[in-house]
């Protein structure tokens, strides 16, 4: 085993009533509504995806111009987010968690029901940044569960979270792309907004925060930065959740052109596509435990070297196949590991974190995720423009590769 971890048990100063049974209950209670809660929310919010190209060119924009209005709608709320999510968390670490939960699901409702009254697409701009600016939906649910979950049961806990996510993103535009062709673009934003108001509720009724730790004066946002900065091992697990999600999504615009060149039938492109995507979904839902329980019992550091060795050797031969048929049993491997990278950084900078500051420090951590989203499709746009497409697929690697490499850099844990 490669990190020490804390026992968990309780001091003698603790009060008789405060059992082991309850507490473990708690925390699986409010894991199991989270989960549901943020399933509920992503089904809406990925649901949206398939169909706001779409609904850019029903709002006049011009053909010619529509790409461009794409790539900036979708992108919007990930900057905002990526500004504002550190904010929040030190906000949860003060006021609470489930605050900052709950306050993440009405926004994200209320921005999308908004969306159906857009009259332009300015609007519909204005409306996805407010969306990123109040929400920050999937960070806030991630600061919860790891600041309510036990440090020797973490990495299960944010691994179990990751799976509502990549379960509502294989469903989601499944779910969406349907509705928005039966009942119309703008009726389904509406009833993303109805998801939202249930996702709501079942967080207001069922989850419990317990508060009895929390610190008296809760750190502030620049304090946050500056423990970061200090401290090696939480610099480079931030850096770590930049790169690796920048490797993750760097192919993502060029995946439909690549299986084309590749030979895939023009006719059912868009379908073949979507189930590359969709498996990698399909198996971070069935990995992602494992790797959470492999993580909790032998030590972060180790699983995060197999995992990224995996996704290295995935991402290189995608580069190197001879036609797209190739590439799923490809995807079905990097699904396996790429749903480990994300929950388990998280819960090691969890269980690394003072006990004070662990939300402002998940803050920062979703800020960084947020930041490979955003520049992971940029670089691949300035590859594909001066190199062949399987670059991007070894850029990607390369990224991973330098994941892989600082992995092996982070000292073994201390119980804060």
């Amino acid at each position: 085993m490669d990190d020490v971890r804390p026992t968990g048990s309780a001091s003698a100063t603790d009060p008789p009533t405060n059992t082991e049974p309850p507490s473990t209950e708690s925390w699986k209670r409010n894991l199991r509504a989270i989960w549901l809660s943020q399933f509920i929310a992503m089904i809406g919010m990925s649901g949206v995806i398939p169909f706001l190209p779409l609904y850019i060119r029903h709002l006049g924009v011009p053909d010619a111009d529509a790409p461009t209005w794409s790539g900036i709608i979708i992108a919007a709320p990930f900057l905002m987010a990526s500004m504002l999510t550190p904010v929040w968390g030190a906000l949860g670490d003060k006021y609470g968690q489930k605050p900052m939960v709950l306050r993440a699901v009405l926004g994200l409702g209320v921005t999308c029901t908004l969306m159906a009254f857009a009259p332009n697409v300015q609007v519909l701009l204005i409306l996805r940044l407010l969306q990123g600016a109040a929400s920050g939906f999937v960070a806030s649910n991630n600061a919860f569960v790891s600041t309510q979950s036990p440090k020797e049961h973490a990495g299960y806990a944010m691994a179990m979270l990751q799976t509502s996510l990549s379960a509502g993103n294989v469903i989601g535009p499944l779910i969406g792309g349907t509705l928005g062709d039966a009942v119309g673009y703008r009726w389904t934003f509406v009833l993303v907004g109805v998801l939202c108001v249930c996702s709501f509720f079942l967080v207001w009724f069922v989850v419990q925060e317990d508060r009895s730790k929390a610190p008296v004066r809760p750190a502030r946002l620049r304090s946050n930065i500056g423990l970061v900065i200090r401290r090696q091992e939480l610099r480079t697990m931030l850096l770590m959740l930049l790169l690796g999600q920048a490797a993750v999504v760097l192919t993502a615009p060029i995946f439909p052109y690549y299986l084309e060149m590749l030979g895939a039938p023009h006719a059912v492109l868009g379908t073949l596509a979507g189930a590359a995507v969709s498996i990698v979904g399909v198996m971070t839902i069935f990995s992602a435990p494992w790797w959470g329980r492999r993580s909790d019992a032998i030590g972060y550091r180790t699983t995060m070297i197999a995992v990224t060795s995996i996704i290295v050797v995935g991402m290189l031969c995608q580069a190197l196949v001879p036609s797209y048929e190739w590439i799923y049993p490809l995807r079905m491997m990097n699904g396996l590991a790429v749903g480990a990278l994300l929950p388990l950084t998280y819960a090691e900078l969890t269980r690394r974190s003072p006990s004070g500051r662990r939300g402002g420090i998940m803050g920062l951590a979703s800020s960084a995720t947020l930041m490979g989203n955003l520049s992971g499709p940029i670089l691949c746009s300035f590859i594909v423009t001066h190199f062949h497409l399987r670059m991007a697929f070894v850029a990607a690697a390369v990224l991973m590769l330098t994941v892989h490499v600082l992995a092996r850099l982070i000292p073994t844990s201390k119980a804060l």
